[in-house]
């Protein structure tokens, strides 16, 4: 190879090769500086001195008609590649990337459907990472030989600990030197050869141009692994046959924000490190160019736990911290180290500042050894459009992106808690899930919503997925939702759009969605589809008074949607399998509640007079049947001698309907029979007067009718049935005495029925 070309092969995001690279770059002072990374990237890497780029960051590559497939390439400030960038850029040297394209990786991911890591630069991490177990570090073998427990904590000693020194470049031809062994002795799969052959080849071949390019030093940038496959002696024949044919999709590339959760190994991200607060530590230290004295590196650390400790209500005295100090550069000397790890950091806090209490330690994990910082992409870096747009929208509604849970009440009568609630729902629209709504109250539309906000750096894809729809926030959720909407036939679906709409104040939409609802409800047959539409709807105009609202429309669609289910609901009850009857009921439910909420007589007294007309049809599915006779008691629409007359004809059915009818009856939780004497005196009755064999055959569908009711539910029921007889204008006509014979005999299988302990208190 060429004497001009320098390798330093460094571990990503590890600060101590960044701060060798850094000093072996001051000595080298190379003219031109490749990094380990797809070319696409080239014209990006300008902007890593912008004032307003604050790591970590990423670079988000993705295909240009396909947003999903797409791959990030992270920094953070303590990330070699970075620290190679920005010495290129403040130096005015020219930089680039090297290794093979990520036209070529994505197209390759995309043909062979991988879901593991899809191929491309190393430092990459596909958008749905999940945690994994990471792949065996070739560096163990040697990291058994000195003495250590893993090659993580070998190289940590060696080089991430190290900071540096004034023999840098001797110190990268040392891990030349022992990379190369160790990758002798690595046996792959040839699947993970091919790849990484592959790669390698791009990497010399973007070597070869650099020279034709440059006069002076070379320095290239890139894992410590691919020292030896690049100084491989190959033709440039060679190479080009290796990657000829290769197939390639069209590439996009961007800035977007990073979160220090990410950098980590636990996220599943193949790069990771164990802990970016601890690498943050070190770089503080080592980054200075100077490096601190092991008392002081030490008591930083303490300092920092102790200050966090005290954040959190616990007492961490300053005395504390300094015996913490003390105890990590004891047990660095017990442990023959020349300066403390991350484990005997750990350790020292556990003991000194926490006293010996785990948990204590645990409540500043995520802070002090994960970190929580949310990068920044400067106003002067070009972005995606929607990126872009919603960069203003945080500034404009103090919304700053966190990596934690953050939690968010608004009050949706001031302007900035609508204008907050207006562009976290504008984004649900969007699936950028950067708020989730968990207040119940809120589903309603009140003033006030409960917001729970996260950003994760897989939004940023999601805004590129939602190019499609427009290029700010406010057309792209409008265009999204219409795009939905017309591609939907269901009622409540429509409906959920409907209301979706009118919260994140994009009227054109709803309107668009009401018509389309409108057109669809002409044609629908199923009405546990057209009852669900309602509740929304119903909801958002009962509730909705805080936003701008079409309510002469609403209410005409509310009425229309109505009428078709007053009109419809006794013939579609008709031979209901379980599964649809189940559906049905709770549908039924929720539309009962929201013709309360409407305030329509007509329709109200309509949906009464069906009720009354599906007790009355023997061919209506006896569980709806059930439910339809409650709630004409509940509403007092029926006198309580028709009410106990149909539930006596109903219940006189054979025992797999009657026990069907009652569980349709008795839903809607415990405290309906708890609270109402004349519904339990009709059950009582009906159970009083069964005969034991149908009395036996009825037992499973009893149960399962009393299967919602918790224990301390039905304890309150049997102690109401003790208790309730003998006592004058309460007392249940089927009870007998208190010492009858066959009550004492039938109070055993009532406990069992109700799945309580024969003779328990309250």
């Amino acid at each position: 190879m060429d004497p001009r070309v320098h390798l330093f092969g460094i571990r990503h995001h590890g600060p101590g090769s960044a701060a060798l690279l850094r000093r072996a770059l001051d000595a080298l002072d190379p003219e031109c500086v490749l990094i380990e990374g797809p070319p696409e990237g080239d014209e990006l890497i300008r902007f890593v001195a912008d004032a307003g780029m604050k790591p970590p960051v990423a670079m988000l590559l993705h295909a240009l008609d396909d947003a999903n497939a797409a791959f990030f390439m992270p920094f953070a400030e303590f990330s070699p590649e970075w620290v190679a960038m920005r010495w290129a850029v403040e130096r005015g040297r020219a930089a680039s990337f090297c290794d093979w394209p990520a036209a070529v990786s994505l197209a390759i991911a995309k043909q062979t459907k991988e879901t593991a890591e899809p191929e491309g630069a190393p430092g990459e991490t596909k958008t749905d990472a999940a945690p994994a177990e990471r792949e065996p570090d070739p560096l163990d073998q040697m990291a058994e030989a000195a003495g250590y427990g893993d090659g993580e904590a070998f190289w940590n000693a060696l080089i991430e600990q190290y900071g540096g020194g004034d023999r840098a470049i001797e110190i990268f031809a040392a891990i030349e030197s022992a990379m190369t062994e160790v990758r002798a002795a690595e046996v792959r799969p040839d699947e993970y050869k091919l790849k990484q052959d592959r790669r390698e080849a791009f990497m010399r071949m973007r070597i070869r141009d650099a020279l034709k390019t440059h006069a002076g030093p070379i320095a290239v940038v890139c894992g410590a692994w691919h020292l030896s496959g690049i100084r491989a002696a190959t033709t440039i024949a060679a190479d080009k046959a290796l990657v000829k044919d290769l197939p390639r999709i069209k590439i996009q590339a961007t800035w977007v924000p990073w979160t220090d959760s990410r950098l980590s190994a636990l996220s599943g991200y193949g790069a990771g490190v164990i802990s970016p607060g601890w690498y943050r530590h070190l770089w503080r230290l080592y980054g200075t160019g100077e490096t601190p004295g092991i008392e002081e590196f030490a008591a930083v650390w303490q300092s920092r736990t102790a200050s966090l400790l005290r954040a959190e209500g616990h007492a961490a005295p300053t005395a504390s911290a300094i015996e913490a100090a003390r105890l990590t550069l004891g047990l660095a000397a017990m442990r023959t180290l020349s300066v403390p790890g991350l484990a005997e950091m750990r350790d020292a806090s556990l003991a000194t500042l926490c006293h010996g209490d785990a948990i204590v330690l645990r409540l500043i994990e995520q802070k002090l050894y994960v970190g929580e910082r949310v990068g920044e992409i400067g106003e002067n870096v070009p972005q995606m459009p929607l990126a872009r747009d919603l960069a203003l929208w945080q500034k404009r509604t103090r919304l700053k992106p966190e990596d934690t849970d953050t939690e968010v009440r608004l009050d949706l009568r001031s302007e900035a808690g609508l204008l907050k609630s207006t562009l976290l729902h504008r984004l649900l629209l969007l699936n950028v899930t950067w708020g989730r709504l968990i207040d119940a109250e809120a589903g309603r539309g009140t003033f006030r919503e409960l917001w729970m906000l996260r950003w994760v750096p897989e939004l940023s894809v999601a805004l590129a997925e939602a190019l499609v729809h427009g290029i700010t926030i406010e057309s792209a959720a409008g265009n999204a939702t219409r795009a939905r909407a017309a591609a939907s036939n269901s009622v409540t679906e429509l409906a959920a759009l409907i209301r979706a709409a009118l919260v994140a104040d994009l009227p054109d939409a709803a309107t668009d969605c009401i018509a389309q609802l409108q057109s669809v409800a002409m044609k629908a047959s199923d009405l546990t589809d057209l009852m669900g539409a309602v509740a929304p709807l119903v909801r958002v105009l009962r509730y909705g008074s805080a936003r701008k609202l079409p309510e002469e429309a609403l209410r005409h669609l509310i009425g229309s949607l109505g009428a078709e289910v007053n009109a419809g609901v006794r013939t579609a009850s008709h031979g209901l399998d379980q599964e649809a009857a189940r559906a049905r009921l709770a549908a039924m439910r929720e539309y009962d509640e929201a013709l309360g909420l409407f305030g329509d007589e007509a329709l109200s007294s309509g949906w009464r007079n069906q009720l009354g007309a599906m007790v009355e049809d023997d061919q209506a599915t006896p569980v709806i049947a059930g439910f339809s006779l409650r709630r004409l008691h509940d509403l007092h629409a029926w006198e309580s001698a028709a009410v106990a007359a149909a539930f006596s004809f109903q219940m006189s059915a054979a025992p797999q309907c009657a026990g069907s009818f009652l569980e349709g009856f008795l839903s809607g939780g415990s405290e309906v029979i708890l609270q109402d004497d004349a519904l339990l005196r009709l059950v009582d009755g009906w159970l009083c007067e069964l005969s034991e064999a149908d009395f036996v055959e009825s037992l499973p569908l009893l149960r399962r009718s009393l299967s919602s009711f918790d224990a301390v539910s039905r304890r309150r029921l049997m102690e109401k049935v003790k208790h309730a007889r003998g006592k004058e204008g309460q007392s249940f006509t089927a009870y007998q005495a208190e010492e009858s014979p066959a009550f004492a005999a039938a109070l055993p299988l009532l406990y069992r029925i109700l799945g309580i302990e024969a003779g328990g208190g309250i």
